[in-house]
């Protein structure tokens, strides 16, 4: 072990022996603010090394891209054959560590194509690097939608357990699933100490913790503005700066070895969690799968229509949810950018057939049709 895993390990038991009140909260924010520098110190030590940091080299590619994430043996590759009908060269065999390196597939879908990554089954203590955990890390910063997998065992019940490992993975690399990144800024100035403008009344912050996490991370002149009513935790992100915000959907596999009794106990096991149930072997509720990875992901169609033609159904621009028409532009070529003249739009998003548009801030919608005309 790292003096770097020591000292998360003497912190770590420090943090879970100190009972928070009123008394000791800051001296837990300041345990806290520890913690987060040295994970994101042992993050970016491990990620130098050789093999280290690269997600396997995998391109990204698609509409968008999606990272399985699991332990050993809970059918991610069944999964990922079943999802891309066969497109792809993940092994399948019902002992542990068969996926050895990350195995990328393709979904099509709506006229999308989703990228699916089938990584190595996760260990315990991934973020040091450990059970090539680095670069199964790796690739997961990148992606658009995690999806972990956890199973029903040969007994009939479900392992909740995993999931609680997964996130805390996750977590400790700076990675917050379901989560928006916190509504605050942090101006710096040359002196004047620490000024706090809230806009919201603070449940738990105060003007002394505050100050005692930006002391922590060396920032002694600073305006802090908070514009949502913000944990410890939030403010430590926010302060930051580097944690990657992405969606996450639990997908639990081999519902063909549940027990009805633990099929009812679903819902109380798994409180406030995305979930679907579905079984590889049996092929049960794969089309569910494949429909909630597309909404999911939020992604828009968009068609493109010539001037004087119709727009062709078979062939849509494939974009994120809030795209405007500068995001269409870009996706057709850099150049329509620069040479925009003005759009005309059909669709969900447009007033009536054919709405012009000048600015290319207009929001699309999904199954908006659209012409773009170019200065000439």
């Amino acid at each position: 072990m790292s003096k770097v895993e020591e000292k998360i390990a003497e912190l770590e038991e420090r943090l879970e022996k100190t009972a928070p009140n009123k008394h000791t909260m800051k001296s837990i924010v300041y345990i806290k603010a520890q913690l987060s520098k040295l994970r994101q110190q042992l993050v970016e030590i491990t990620s130098s090394k050789k093999g280290g940091g690269s997600g396997f080299g995998i391109k990204k590619t698609g509409d968008a891209q999606v990272a399985f994430i699991g332990f050993p043996s809970v059918g991610k590759s069944s999964l990922l054959n079943e999802l891309t009908e066969g497109r792809t060269d993940s092994k399948v065999a019902s002992y542990d560590f068969t996926t050895l390196t990350a195995i990328p597939g393709m979904m099509e879908i709506k006229g999308a194509r989703i990228q699916l990554i089938d990584l190595p089954g996760i260990i315990l203590g991934a973020a040091q690097g450990k059970g090539r955990g680095k670069e199964i890390l790796g690739v997961v910063r990148t992606a658009d939608l995690i999806l972990i997998i956890i199973c029903f065992q040969e007994d009939g019940k479900l392992n909740t357990e995993e999931l609680d490992i997964i996130r805390q993975e996750l977590y400790n690399v700076g990675i917050r699933l379901n989560k928006s990144p916190p509504r605050m800024e942090i101006r710096p100035r040359q002196k004047g100490g620490i000024g706090i403008t809230s806009q919201v009344k603070q449940s738990v912050l105060d003007e002394d913790l505050i100050k005692t996490m930006m002391y922590e991370y060396k920032k002694r002149n600073a305006g802090v503005y908070l514009y949502e009513d913000l944990t410890p935790d939030e403010f430590i992100d926010g302060i930051q700066g580097n944690r990657n915000y992405i969606r996450e959907f639990v997908i639990i596999n081999k519902v063909d070895l549940a027990s009805k009794e633990e099929l009812r106990r679903v819902p109380q096991l798994l409180p406030d969690t995305d979930y679907v149930t579905v079984s590889a072997l049996e092929k049960r509720n794969i089309d569910e799968l494949r429909s909630e990875i597309f909404e999911k992901l939020e992604l828009i169609r968009v068609y493109n229509r010539p001037p004087g033609k119709k727009a062709d159904y078979n062939d849509p621009m494939v974009l994120k949810k809030h795209s405007t028409i500068e995001d269409v532009c870009i996706k057709i070529h850099k150049d329509f950018v620069r040479l925009y003249k003005y759009a005309q739009i059909w669709g969900p998003s447009s007033k009536h057939p054919g709405q012009r548009f000048i600015r290319m801030d207009h929001e699309m919608m999904d199954g908006d049709e659209i012409t773009i005309i170019l200065k000439k």
